[in-house]
């Protein structure tokens, strides 16, 4: 008696009930395509097509009225005229009506009633949060927003908020705050590479840091200073040092705040600023030595003493300058530039795209080049991230739109020119 004839002999009691009935009786089980390629193996030496007119077909010798009491019908007449996918997702059926026995010693050596993986699994699709990378190249060609992988391999990362920085060595440096609320790091290597997510330790040996916003800057000397508002409302500073480990967190004084930023400048000077708990912005200086100039309130446009925004952003230039960004409580953009001598040239409202008066934002980031430009990155009212340069110069490019949805804005530039994106999408 040939193999294929005694597995017949074996489960053709098994196949005929179930050809009878579609209720299930067993356990839902599931195996990966490698098991089943097994089966498949012992059953028609891997034959899919294969029809020898002994009333099992395909494959999996599957029974014709098995077949159509499982739903095979929607792919195929007969089993052998399946695809091999299309068998194994009835087979899947049937393997959850009637266990492994229904393929007997086949089914055993295989080790089918133990795999449990499902053979086809759904690709992950990407939703709203998660984060997307992209590079605007130097001679201004764009690569295109791509999804940036998550922690163990996963497709997608999904966070709440973000930033980016570079690094002398052509590194990026990357912060989200994760689903879970906690913050995460990870490092784009020069060569293209992702390091891969690690989540931050907390305050204090904590095995967590939950962040409601963060800004990271890239240092002269090659470390990376952060910037960050910790679950309790309060702003902690750490560093990534340039071996790749880490300062640890130290809180900065008693204030809260809502939003924060910060930015290196050329003399090893970090400047921060933040949306106070009043909705005001703030400025301080933790300079090149460690210690801290202490917070300063912006002034307003015009005669105002103060200005209150909803969104915050600031970039270091090669010549000491930090430019500035932020979104007004009338939903509209504004510019503003500390210069190195320490004054101010105050806030001007950005115009808008095509000869618009305002540019309405949500979310705004700016970055310095190494040839004194500076690049922006807004989302938009219509949900869209927009582009601008400001030259060094101080002309305008004008926004244009990258015409890719977004809830949140980064942006950095790299010492080759390139400018590289960071979005959540929408």
């Amino acid at each position: 008696m040939s193999r294929r004839r005694a597995f017949a002999t074996a489960t053709a009691t098994v196949l005929a009930a179930v050809a009878l009935s579609t209720v299930a009786t067993g356990s839902s089980q599931a195996a990966s395509v490698a098991t089943w390629d097994k089966v498949a193996q012992c059953e028609s030496t891997n034959n899919w097509s294969i029809n020898t007119g002994n009333g099992y077909y395909g494959g999996l010798q599957i029974l014709k009225s098995t077949w159509d009491a499982y739903g095979g019908t929607q792919y195929a007449a007969y089993p052998h005229q399946a695809s091999k996918q299309q068998q194994i997702l009835t087979a899947e059926k049937i393997l959850a009506g009637q266990g492994a026995g229904a393929w007997g010693s086949c089914g055993s050596a295989a080790g089918l009633a133990y795999d449990h993986a499902d053979p086809y699994p759904a690709a992950p699709v990407s939703q709203a949060g998660d984060f997307y990378h992209a590079i605007r190249a130097a001679d201004g060609g764009w690569s295109g927003f791509k999804p940036l992988g998550g922690a163990n391999g996963a497709e997608f990362f999904n966070g709440s908020q973000e930033a980016i920085t570079a690094t002398p060595d052509g590194s990026v440096q990357v912060l989200g705050t994760g689903k879970d609320g906690n913050l995460y790091h990870t490092a784009r290597y020069p060569d293209g590479s992702w390091q891969g997510w690690n989540r931050m330790d907390g305050v204090g040996g904590a095995a967590s840091f939950a962040a409601q916003g963060e800004a990271i800057a890239g240092m002269p000397n090659g470390d990376a200073q952060i910037m960050a508002i910790g679950g309790d409302g309060k702003i902690y500073h750490n560093a990534r040092y340039k071996s790749g480990s880490w300062q640890g967190w130290n809180q900065v004084g008693d204030w809260q705040a809502k939003k924060v930023a910060a930015a290196a400048l050329p003399n090893g000077d970090l400047q921060i600023l933040i949306t106070g708990t009043d909705g005001n912005v703030y400025h301080n200086v933790r300079k090149a030595d460690g210690t801290w100039q202490g917070w300063n309130g912006v002034a307003g446009v015009g005669s105002a003493a103060t200005f209150a925004a909803g969104n915050v952003a600031i970039a270091g230039l090669p010549n000491g300058d930090a430019q500035l960004l932020a979104v007004g409580n009338d939903g509209n953009t504004y510019h503003n530039i500390r210069r190195a001598d320490g004054t101010w040239q105050g806030w001007n409202r950005m115009d808008g795209a095509n000869g618009a008066a305002s540019f309405a934002a949500s979310s705004v980031a700016i970055t310095g080049l190494p040839n004194g430009d500076a690049q922006l990155l807004a989302v938009g009212n219509d949900g869209k991230a927009w582009h601008n340069i400001r030259n060094a110069a101080g002309q305008w490019q004008g926004w244009k739109t990258t015409g890719f949805g977004a809830q949140k804005a980064g942006i950095t530039g790299t010492p080759s020119g390139d400018a590289q994106l960071l979005v959540t999408r929408s």
